[in-house]
């Protein structure tokens, strides 16, 4: 091996050793090849919000929702409660004075469904009496998906507009997964969703953008 060879060699295996070493420190995260092409895309210019949210949908963002998700009539309570309190305990927000985000999971009876207007829904009448409201769009407000996830953060995206796609894309592809669920809903149908919700006041309805959504046998009378 020439005296340039070893250098280059000596080189490789310095940065070699402490890329190993602030890994071990906790100074980075390994990335599936899937993340790191994501991560790639929306540093760059060319963004594309709908292929970085397929990228990382199965692998982070279900299991993350799945995990997060609280009983809904626990989370009523709590919120009943103080609004500010079941958020530090239950909830996350994006910013100080921005809503507070929950993530929650539940069983109900479906008392009507809004499928012709372009904000069309979902009423749910819940076990305890209470009704929540599921969005099924196509219209739908809120970024409350991408606001329930910790891993998706204003900062990592190279503007505003990046941001926003993001969180629209991620609505669109949980409640385009869902329209065959939504096709066969009519008032007396038993559902089992895990959602999200964007909550500014305690008076509020609660306005749920599910992620996931199944159809259940009616409960034992």
């Amino acid at each position: 091996m020439d005296g340039i060879a070893i250098r280059r060699f000596t080189h490789l295996a310095a940065l070699v050793a402490v890329t190993a070493g602030s890994c071990a420190l906790g100074g980075c995260k390994v990335l599936t090849i899937d993340e790191d092409r994501a991560m790639r895309a929306r540093r760059s210019g060319d963004f594309n919000a709908q292929a970085y949210v397929d990228a990382i949908w199965k692998a982070k963002v279900v299991p993350t929702i799945d995990a997060e998700a609280v009983p809904a009539p626990d989370l009523m309570t709590a919120i009943d409660n103080g609004l500010d309190k079941a958020g530090k305990t239950k909830g996350r927000r994006v910013g100080e004075g921005s809503a507070w985000t929950f993530v929650l999971r539940g069983d109900g009876t479906v008392a009507k469904v809004d499928a012709t207007s372009p904000r069309g829904g979902i009423d749910l009448l819940l076990a305890n009496g209470r009704r929540i409201r599921l969005q099924t769009g196509p219209v739908v407000t809120e970024t409350a998906i991408r606001d329930a996830l910790p891993f998706i953060t204003f900062n990592d995206f190279s503007d505003q507009l990046s941001f926003a796609d993001v969180g629209r894309a991620l609505t669109t592809r949980a409640l385009g997964g869902l329209k065959p669920v939504f096709a066969n809903l009519r008032p007396g149908s038993h559902i089992r969703f895990v959602g999200v919700a964007n909550v500014r006041n305690v008076a509020d309805p609660l306005v749920v953008t599910p992620v996931s959504a199944a159809l259940t046998p009616a409960p034992a009378s």
